[in-house]
């Protein structure tokens, strides 16, 4: 099942949202790339300003594209760069701070692919809305 049929460009969700919308118990939606069991999806969730108590990555939405630096451990890397060949759709949720919206909400930027990265710890990724 992919994600991306039940939710709606620009709206605003809350990590509360999700896991009553979708029965999620698992406590890794709090992480910033997350896939939900029993989809075809990998969610990512961006806030651009992080508060002082956060890794500082350096992440920025221009447009149709995201610049965005992945987990440090680079765990979920592969995830990212092999998503298509997964058969895995990436959906972006991006705020500029956690206090932008109600509920500490993310706005649902869509549907986006791998185009390119940077190994590292972090790897750097550049990301592209595809639809």
């Amino acid at each position: 099942m992919n994600t991306s049929d039940k939710l709606t460009v620009g709206e605003i969700y809350t990590r509360k949202e999700f896991r009553t919308l979708f029965k999620i118990e698992d406590a890794n939606l709090n992480n910033g790339v997350f896939r939900p069991k029993g989809h075809d999806s990998i969610w990512i969730f961006v806030t651009k300003e992080k508060s002082a108590d956060r890794t500082q990555y350096a992440d920025q939405l221009t447009g149709d594209t995201l610049s965005w630096d992945g987990q440090t451990s680079g765990r979920t890397d592969p995830w990212i760069i092999e998503h298509r060949e997964n058969g895995r759709e990436l959906l972006l949720f991006y705020r500029e701070s956690r206090s932008e919206h109600p509920g500490a909400g993310f706005r649902y930027e869509g549907v986006f692919e791998y185009v390119s990265h940077l190994p590292g710890h972090p790897s750097h990724f550049i990301l592209r809305r595809s639809r």
